[in-house]
């Protein structure tokens, strides 16, 4: 009995779809399309006029960036500060939380303002893999600079008993 109730429900159902008026989803006018266009290409400008200002500030300057955004709650200001806190020179902490707000902002933005910023989030990761890399590299010259230190120090004390003939502990 039941394996036909829905089929029959949904044979019930179906004719009620064609009385939805179909000129609901009509396409927008030319007119609609070029507004949007044009919207879109000044939102991308701005957005790319910010981020290479970002890119060449200094730290004062993102500090005072950092201050301006602080207290403001609209997502524009939200996303700009996380953008501030990915700046390649800010700590890799900061960098870190930084993207990760960027992508919990992202499906309150626009398509347009997604892929800028799918990309902005993309070199992010991409610098913080490098430097995490160059850390790891620092890390093991500094432990081998260590070891030739210590090394040189024993050779050294070898060089001296043999000079001294051997008799010096």
């Amino acid at each position: 009995m039941k394996r036909f109730v829905v089929p029959i429900l949904m044979m019930s159902l179906l004719p009620g779809c064609s009385m939805f008026p179909s000129g609901s989803l009509t396409m927008p006018s030319d007119e609609a399309v070029a507004k949007r266009r044009e919207f879109a290409n000044k939102e991308m400008q701005v957005r790319l006029q910010y981020s290479d200002w970002l890119l060449a500030s200094h730290p004062q300057q993102r500090v005072q960036e950092r201050q301006r955004l602080k207290g403001a709650s609209d997502l524009e200001s939200r996303v700009s500060l996380a953008m501030v806190n990915t700046h390649p020179s800010e700590s890799v902490a900061s960098r870190r939380a930084g993207l990760d707000q960027l992508k919990a902002l992202l499906p309150e933005l626009g398509l347009d303002a997604q892929a800028f910023l799918r990309s902005w989030i993309a070199l992010g990761e991409e610098l913080l893999a490098r430097d995490s890399r160059r850390d790891d590299q620092s890390q093991e010259v500094q432990r081998l600079r260590r070891q030739i230190e210590q090394l040189t120090a024993i050779d050294e004390q070898l060089n001296r008993r043999k000079l001294n003939g051997g008799t010096q502990p």
